[in-house]
């Protein structure tokens, strides 16, 4: 099921991953050793299947 930015957050916090600045409507998540995740802010609503599933692929989820 697709999730939104918010739900990702929480997601990748758990697995170790931390919140770092990024632009105005974008979070960009990092963890040592692995290239940095950006989360796209889409107002609330969920992402779409194809976003979601890269942002898994990224995370190693």
């Amino acid at each position: 099921m697709p999730r939104n930015q918010r739900e990702w957050i929480k997601t990748l916090e758990t697995e170790g991953w931390t919140q770092e600045r990024g632009g105005k409507h974008v979070v960009k998540m990092t963890k040592p050793g692995a290239r940095p995740i950006t989360l796209p802010h889409h107002r609330g609503q969920t992402y779409s299947k194809g976003l979601d599933s890269a942002i898994k692929k990224q995370a190693g989820l």
